[in-house]
C-alpha cells in the first residue's frame, strides 16, 4: 500500500477509539478538524464519558442520575463553560484588587476561597489558571489551592507545577528589570 491509498477506513474503529481515547481534549478537538470520519469519532460518548468523571469525578455520580441527559461531549463543553466563567470571576476579583498594585491577603484568600467552594479539581486550575500570560499573583493562586487545598502532590504534577512556577518566576524577573 503506497501512501496515496492510505486513508482513515484503513484503521479499524476499535483502533481509531483506542488512538482518540489516549488524547487531550484540545487534541481530540484538534483531531476532530480532520474528516467527517474523525469529527463523527470526537463526539463519541466512549470518548467523553472518561474524559468527564477524570475532570470532575464528584458530578459523575450525579449526570448519572439526571433524567434529562443528553451526551457526555455536549456536558463537558457544558461544564468546561461554567468552569471557566467562575474561572474568569475570579481573575477579574484578584486583578480588580490589584489596581493598586499590590494584594492584601484577605483577598488573596478569598480567591483560593472561591475557587474551593467552585469545587475547582487540579485539571481546572491547570487549564483555566495555571497560564504564563495570566497575572503571576493569579498563577500562585492556583499553585497555592492545589497545593495546599487540594493537595496535589508535588512529585505526582511536578512538571506543571514547575512551569507555572517558572512562568512567575519569569514573569516576576521581567517586571523588575
Amino acid at each position: 500500500m503506497n501512501e496515496s491509498d492510505y486513508t482513515y477506513s484503513s484503521i479499524p474503529n476499535d483502533v481509531a477509539l483506542k488512538i482518540a481515547s489516549s488524547l487531550a481534549v484540545t487534541d481530540l478537538s484538534c483531531l476532530s478538524c480532520c474528516s467527517r470520519v474523525w469529527r463523527d469519532l470526537w463526539g463519541s460518548d466512549c470518548l467523553w464519558e472518561p474524559l468527564f468523571k477524570q475532570r470532575w469525578p464528584l458530578l459523575y455520580e450525579d449526570v448519572l442520575k439526571d433524567p434529562d441527559f443528553k451526551g457526555w461531549r455536549g456536558f463537558y463543553i457544558k461544564q468546561h463553560k461554567e468552569m471557566k466563567d467562575q474561572a474568569d470571576s475570579v481573575i477579574k476579583f484578584v486583578e480588580n484588587c490589584l489596581q493598586s498594585e499590590s494584594i492584601q491577603v484577605n483577598d488573596y484568600l478569598k480567591a483560593i476561597e472561591c475557587l474551593k467552594l467552585m469545587g475547582f479539581g487540579f485539571k481546572d486550575v491547570q487549564m483555566l489558571l495555571l497560564k504564563p500570560k495570566l497575572n503571576v499573583l493569579l498563577n500562585l493562586v492556583g499553585l497555592h489551592y492545589c497545593l495546599n487545598i487540594l493537595k496535589v502532590p508535588v512529585t505526582f504534577h511536578a512538571l506543571c507545577i514547575f512551569h507555572a512556577f517558572f512562568s512567575c518566576m519569569l514573569v516576576l524577573f521581567t517586571s523588575w528589570n
